[in-house]
């Protein structure tokens, strides 16, 4: 196992190798049934729950409380629009229905542990997730993927100095190391930043993602699914 070369592979968590949007979509539906069982339309209480959503990072950041409190305002919002009361119990329910993405084991994404079992035979893994530390922590241990990684961090915030920090700590240098992830805005951008080569993993994302838009440089490769992985980066490196 190639765990000592000059780079490392450097995974992003969430929506790369397990699949946490999911989790939001069904979240959102349940939410809009409470929503919709109340009288109000679902369709707009979900058009004004994702504006809040994103506008709400500004408040809460990637914080659990987030979405629950997007979901719930944005049913006070329809609900006073509409002329209809506020319901205590259909609030209650809101949360809850929300609230469930931090109670549900996310599915890895098909291929994980083969993807990741190949580039270990070359180059050490590390995993590099940001979002709430407890939260985090759960997906990794339901992930069954603790075991192909060299290292494991949870930070609050990815920027080019988290990249290059974590680098500097593995000694590996940053031309030779890669960032895989589907996050154009946290994963993406700051790695080239740090010197990084990156491969942005086209996945299913939230509003927030797509607002960004992806650096133009070479140092960037595009995958249409994880699986694809060990083949941009192999091929990269001269590696059969």
């Amino acid at each position: 196992m190639g765990t000592e070369g000059p780079g490392v592979v450097i995974f992003d968590g969430d929506d790369t190798l397990w699949e946490t949007e999911k989790l939001y979509d069904r979240a959102r539906s349940d939410a809009a049934r409470v929503v919709a069982a109340a009288g109000l339309p679902a369709d707009l209480w979900e058009e004004i729950e994702r504006k809040l959503d994103v506008a709400n990072v500004a408040r809460f950041g990637l914080s659990r409380l987030r979405f629950p409190a997007s979901c719930v305002e944005a049913y006070r919002q329809v609900a006073e629009s509409s002329g209809k009361a506020v319901s205590d119990a259909a609030e209650r329910r809101i949360q809850a229905a929300a609230e469930s993405v931090f109670r549900a084991a996310a599915p890895t994404v098909p291929g994980a542990r083969r993807v990741l079992t190949a580039v270990r035979q070359h180059y050490r893994t590390v995993l590099l997730t940001q979002g709430e530390p407890e939260v985090q922590r759960q997906r990794i241990a339901t992930s069954g993927l603790i075991d192909l990684f060299n290292a494991i961090e949870i930070v609050d915030s990815k920027q080019p100095s988290v990249f290059a920090a974590t680098l500097t700590e593995l000694r590996a240098e940053p031309s030779a190391s890669w960032m895989v992830g589907n996050s154009v805005r946290s994963d993406i951008n700051p790695a080239v930043a740090s010197g990084m080569n990156a491969i942005w993993v086209d996945a299913h994302v939230w509003e927030h993602e797509r607002s960004c838009q992806l650096v133009s440089s070479d140092a960037v490769h595009i995958a249409q699914s994880l699986n694809a992985v060990p083949r941009i980066i192999f091929a990269s490196c001269g590696v059969c």
